[in-house]
């Protein structure tokens, strides 16, 4: 008898199990407010923050369906004295709660940069556990509500744009790597390395949709930082040499000029590079070895292949020394040739590349070896068409 009294007494505890082991505390996915981007600036005094959100349900319905209308983010504004201070005043307004796993990019603009530092920008967003590591981040000098509003044509999402999915942009035309924000504060705190930040812009002349201009984001330089301190900016066209350094670029055009004329235009791909160092005269020098395969683009004169490699060759010297010497102006190492040395050579690094020192070193020599893989289906241009 006992024993069932025992069991009488369980009944109640195990129906009471049953009624709460499923998901108690599940939400509803059309009941949350997905953040797909954060960008910040610091203006009289005070931060200001904005969160973007995209409606995900029509980024679902492109496999089905054509998206028929525009497709609207919604972005909120917030300021305050403190970052957490602005981003509760947007709490205070919600309608749906705000999730932060989704957070893809974060943008920070150029006054925020120099005037708070990006320390203390990135403090509260690597504190809070909901956001990823895996953030792509951008400066800038444009207003925030116009980069948040350029949607992509096909009334397509901002979540398919170059501020969401940088990478796969950089894959057809190898310009400025993005850069992911855990990896940015990585190269902030190396004691030896130069940070690049990628500049976005807006971009108003290239593209068209119904006939009007498409006001587009693309980047247009980068900012550079030796540990905190802000050093510059170089432009597009400033940064040319520093592709050839990078061992993810996938492909950039380069045009060979004659008589001030385009003969012939290569896509090039970095296959390798190598950097060294010798001291001579109390000063450290660098020499550079890169190769590069390449394949003919476009043909506009007929030019030997050799004479083509040497040409190809001299270019890109001449880029990777004008992008040295035009980073040495902003008082930077633009290509980072002293991160090497720092790391296996650091006591050259403290004596010769230390701080102010590396204004000191030069570029010695650039060596360049260039493969034409091909030229296209055509051997060389055809003639007398």
């Amino acid at each position: 008898m006992s024993k069932l009294l025992k069991l009488a007494a369980l009944l109640p505890v195990v129906l009471l199990t049953a009624a709460i082991s499923g998901c108690w505390d599940y939400k509803n996915v059309d009941r949350m407010n997905y953040l797909t981007s954060m960008s910040i600036d610091h203006e009289n005094g005070q931060f200001v923050v904005y969160l973007q959100s995209s409606q995900f349900s029509g980024i679902a319905k492109r496999e089905g369906a054509p998206i028929e209308s525009k497709q609207k983010d919604v972005v909120a504004i917030g300021r305050g004295e403190s970052l957490t201070d602005a981003i509760f005043k947007v709490y205070r307004s919600e309608q749906i709660p705000i999730y932060w796993g989704h957070l893809k990019a974060m943008i920070f603009t150029k006054r925020a940069l120099r005037s708070i530092g990006i320390v203390d920008l990135t403090d509260l967003i690597n504190r809070y556990r909901e956001v990823r590591y895996n953030l792509w981040v951008f400066g800038t000098e444009e207003r925030i509500e116009k980069l948040l509003n350029a949607l992509p044509f096909y009334n397509r999402s901002m979540y398919e744009s170059l501020l969401m999915k940088p990478d796969e942009s950089y894959r057809q035309f190898s310009s400025i790597q993005p850069v992911y924000l855990y990896r940015f504060l990585s190269d902030t705190y190396e004691k030896g390395k130069t940070a690049v930040l990628p500049n976005l812009a807006l971009e108003h002349s290239e593209w068209l949709e119904g006939g009007k201009e498409v006001p587009l984001l693309t980047l247009k330089g980068a900012y550079f930082f030796k540990g905190t301190d802000y050093l510059g900016e170089l432009s597009m066209d400033q940064l040319k040499g520093k592709r050839y350094l990078d061992k993810k670029m996938f492909r950039v055009p380069l045009a060979i000029e004659s008589e001030n004329k385009p003969s012939v235009i290569f896509v090039v791909r970095t296959k390798d590079f190598k950097v060294r160092y010798a001291i001579r005269d109390g000063r450290l020098r660098f020499s550079v070895d890169i190769k590069v395969k390449s394949f003919i683009d476009e043909m506009l004169e007929n030019i030997d292949e050799s004479e083509m490699k040497q040409m190809l060759e001299r270019q890109i010297e001449q880029d990777v020394r004008k992008t040295y010497d035009t980073g040495k102006r902003i008082r930077s190492d633009v290509l980072n040739l002293s991160y090497p040395i720092f790391k296996y050579h650091y006591s050259d690094w403290k004596t010769y590349l230390r701080e102010e020192e590396f204004l000191n070193s030069e570029l010695d020599s650039v060596r360049v070896q260039a493969n034409i893989l091909h030229s296209g289906k055509y051997k060389a241009r055809i003639a007398g068409l």
